[in-house]
């Protein structure tokens, strides 16, 4: 291969790239990668992503308004006008707003992701001709595959109609090469994407098998053998292809030592005191399977913190910090009694330490690190957004159970789903309560059981909105709580709006691309 790094980075024309100094060359010749491990060296500084502040991508916190388990506050007008300009940006994810592509600065995740897939692409060019051992290659050209595979996912469920709409629905631009294209790049079809996202996760899967056993799992901060068998049991669910999703989850949760971290341990933080809240997203937690992303990214959105006048209970004025967005009632009152995850999960927001009764609940323990006090807190250098976890192969078993159960009534596949449900439940509710119990038998109301308790243990990981879509895409109703301006927004049964608008700036550079539906 005489491929050569050249214009700092192998950008197609299609989108937004940019690359660090590591691949600015200077002559036309230099950086020609000869070996694995700068190969190596390249898919850490340009396909993965975090820990830390952000500066290396944005993929989820498009994803943070958008759903069901977020609400405004009451009292949203008593934010400092400084801060209308961002008030505004926040009301426009909230509102699910098309406005967003022209006025929002950061709204361009479709840049963000293609630029980490160029990394992933630039890797996979070089490294059958690189220098190395063979173990090394396919090490390499594993992760590679796999972080390619997940971008495109992230991709399509952000900016094309879900799977089951139909697999000839345009999807995104498929780039499968590092080389610089002058040529614009029409959107494959929603199938082809789906198809090219399990190729590369299958291959990926297939080389890591090639590899000692003892490099499968390893907790080294790289997409591991699980973390590809997770993605792969999500991705046919999303495709509801309900016999494989069954079968990947099932191998996540029989062939490795991941266990369900016991709820009843973990102490109930006081919102009087100076709680500090445990993080969940950590290597110590014993249902990680990888870390990935950075705090930044993740909590930008959904907490969108802007200052306002508060006031202790004796009258006392306190200028703070505090997020427009709270958990939504609807989301609490899904827990049932004696749910820990309730009290673990949503954290009450402590305005002082002279306050009355929290008001709110806030939507940031599992990735919180330090004592929360409203927004005044500091962020651990380092700390991962996202973490992929065993529960979620056990309730992507549980669904595909239970809708095999609807298809076909076979009775093996209920009881496999009640009880799977069971153990994860069994560690989040008191231990003195038989509650965790699943009583629910009929077809119907077992897949709608099982995805209830889906959005109850997933809140906040960035599932709820592509599962909104997956479910089929109902009507939701939301209020902007501006005092008594409030403003009620409604997204109808199928709204073109489920899709997001692919950006300005896309279109800038490819000229083939076509514009998803606009409302009315």
């Amino acid at each position: 291969m005489n491929k050569i790094l050249k214009y700092g980075c192998l950008v197609p024309m299609f989108f937004l790239a940019a690359c660090s100094d590591f691949l600015e060359p200077k002559s036309q010749s230099e950086y020609v990668p000869t070996l694995v491990k700068s190969l190596d060296e390249l898919l850490l500084g340009e396909a993965y992503m975090g820990p830390g502040s952000g500066e290396d991508g944005r993929l989820y916190g498009v994803l943070g308004l958008l759903d069901d388990d977020v609400a405004t506050r009451g009292n949203v007008e008593e934010y400092d006008p400084y801060y209308e300009t961002k008030l505004h940006e926040v009301e426009l994810f909230f509102s699910w707003s098309q406005r967003l592509k022209e006025e929002y600065d950061s709204y361009n995740t479709y840049g963000e992701v293609y630029k980490k897939i160029v990394g992933c692409n630039a890797v996979l060019d070089y490294v059958d001709d690189s220098e190395g051992t063979e173990d090394a290659k396919n090490l390499v050209k594993a992760q590679a595959l796999a972080l390619r595979g997940y971008y495109y996912f992230h991709l399509v469920n952000l900016y094309a109609k879900p799977y089951y709409v139909g697999r000839n629905e345009l999807g995104v631009p498929l780039q499968l090469s590092s080389e610089l294209s002058t040529s614009s790049k029409a959107r494959n079809t929603v199938g082809e994407v789906y198809d090219q996202i399990l190729a590369d996760l299958r291959e990926a899967e297939r080389l890591y098998t090639l590899l000692p056993d003892s490099e499968w799992s390893l907790k080294n901060n790289r997409i591991n053998l699980p973390c590809i068998q997770l993605l792969l049991s999500r991705v046919y669910l999303y495709m509801e292809n309900w016999q494989e999703a069954l079968a990947y989850g099932e191998k996540v949760i029989n062939d490795y030592s991941f266990e369900l971290k016991d709820l009843n341990t973990v102490e109930a933080p006081s919102p009087y005191g100076s709680p500090s809240y445990i993080p969940y997203y950590t290597w110590e937690n014993p249902e990680v399977i990888f870390l990935f992303g950075n705090e930044a990214d993740v909590v930008t959105l959904p907490l969108s913190s802007i200052n306002m006048t508060i006031y202790d209970k004796y009258g006392n004025p306190n200028y703070k910090s505090i997020s427009v967005c709270v958990v939504s009632n609807d989301l609490i009152n899904s827990y049932e009694e004696n749910d820990l995850r309730k009290s673990r999960y949503l954290i009450w927001e402590r305005i002082s330490s002279g306050s009355e009764t929290p008001q709110y609940r806030v939507p940031v323990s599992k990735y919180e690190v330090g004592t929360y006090y409203g927004m005044s807190y500091g962020w651990e250098a380092g700390s991962w957004g996202v973490a992929f976890k065993v529960t979620e192969a056990y309730l992507n078993v549980a669904e595909a159970a239970a809708m095999l159960y609807k298809e076909s009534g076979d009775a093996q596949n209920q009881t496999k789903a009640i009880n799977l449900l069971e153990r994860l439940r069994e560690k989040r509710f008191a231990s003195s309560s038989p509650d965790y119990k699943v009583t629910v038998t009929d077809p119907d109301g077992l897949v709608s059981f099982v995805r209830t308790e889906r959005r109850r243990e997933l809140c906040f990981e960035n599932h709820r909105w592509f599962d909104l879509r997956r479910y089929g895409m109902e009507g939701m109703k939301r209020v902007w709580n501006y005092g008594s301006d409030a403003i009620e927004y409604v997204l109808e049964k199928d709204d073109p709006r489920y899709t997001l608008l692919i950006p300005n700036e896309a279109f800038e550079l490819n000229s083939a691309l076509i514009q998803n539906e606009l409302k009315n």
